[in-house]
């Protein structure tokens, strides 16, 4: 027979508090899988933010620059990110050839394919693993 006393009103008052603050009770067997499950998914879901967040930038593709209207032959000394040829009249309004260099700031630099300096710079850009893409 169960006791009724101070004690089991008092055990009794904590349960239905218990209650409307967590809900009804589930059985064992599912609160322990519920349990397991999150668990489970709790580090998976972790790895993958991890991996979006800290993936290197190699194979990320970068926006095309706009057109370049105007070469320069003057160098630059800013590290280059990326590297495309623009050929004659392949866009409206872009009738130069130019090899347009995108730099750390986001800058374009548009360049004339005869600059002196053009296939060193090219050069070490592919040893770096930077090849120019054709527009």
């Amino acid at each position: 027979m169960p006791r009724v006393g101070p004690a089991s009103v008092q055990n009794k008052a904590i349960d239905n508090s218990l209650t409307v603050i967590l809900g009804p009770r589930m059985p064992f067997s599912i609160r322990c899988g519920l349990t397991l499950l999150c668990l489970t998914m709790l580090p998976l879901l972790h790895a993958q933010v991890i991996r979006k967040v800290f993936q290197p930038l190699v194979g990320i593709p970068i926006p095309a620059p706009t057109c370049c209207a105007t070469t320069s032959k003057s160098t630059f000394n800013e590290p280059v990110t990326a590297c495309y040829e623009q050929k004659e009249n392949i866009f409206p309004g872009c009738e130069v050839h130019a090899y347009i260099f995108r730099t750390v700031s986001k800058r374009d630099w548009c360049v004339d394919p005869g600059a002196w300096w053009i296939p060193q710079r090219l050069k070490r850009l592919e040893q770096r693993g930077i090849r120019c893409q054709i527009l």
